[in-house]
């Protein structure tokens, strides 16, 4: 994606397709870090759809978690770090317009995948535009991401992603 993510934490794989791995505590101390863990573990969903191709069961397990790790991602990047950015600087009101509107689509696209099955036609050439439309969606969010705001939204980003996934904060 982009040369942040030469540096970041590993994070290790998930055994199975639906398992999603808990983003890595320690990249908390860094808003940019955490985005950036974040949108690694979709990336990671979106490898195991690859690894799948030919099994129509294990690509809707790997929808089934794409789904999960996305629902994540939207609802931190909508809830606090969009309102972060927007609250340091007002230039970036149309990229931030731009991130809204490539969140909708992706919920677009996650529902239109929900409604079909694998064998479906269209199936495949639709996952295949919801990753692109993703990741040309992390590379600008996070570009803009600002260094005043990295920890206290890391923080944030951190604790928020353990209420919508049902774990507690830890750590802290």
């Amino acid at each position: 994606m982009t040369e942040a993510h030469a540096t970041t934490i590993p994070l290790p794989r998930p055994t199975g397709a639906s398992v999603l791995v808990p983003v890595d505590v320690d990249a908390a101390v860094d808003g940019a870090r955490m985005l950036v863990a974040l949108h690694e573990r979709v990336e990671r969903q979106f490898d195991a759809y690859e690894t799948a191709e030919g099994s129509h069961a294990a690509q809707h397990q790997a929808v089934g978690a794409i789904t999960s790790a996305l629902a994540t991602h939207v609802a931190v990047e909508d809830e606090l770090l969009y309102p972060a950015v927007r609250a340091h600087t007002g230039r970036h009101d149309g990229e931030i317009n731009r991130q809204l509107q490539q969140d909708h689509l992706l919920d677009l696209l996650l529902v239109e995948l929900g409604g079909m099955i694998p064998g479906d036609r269209g199936y495949d050439a639709k996952v295949r535009v919801l990753m692109q439309v993703f990741r040309q969606h992390a590379r600008d969010a996070e570009a803009l991401l600002l260094p005043a705001e990295r920890e206290t939204l890391g923080r944030r980003l951190l604790e928020r992603v353990g209420q919508l996934e049902g774990r507690p904060r830890r750590g802290w």
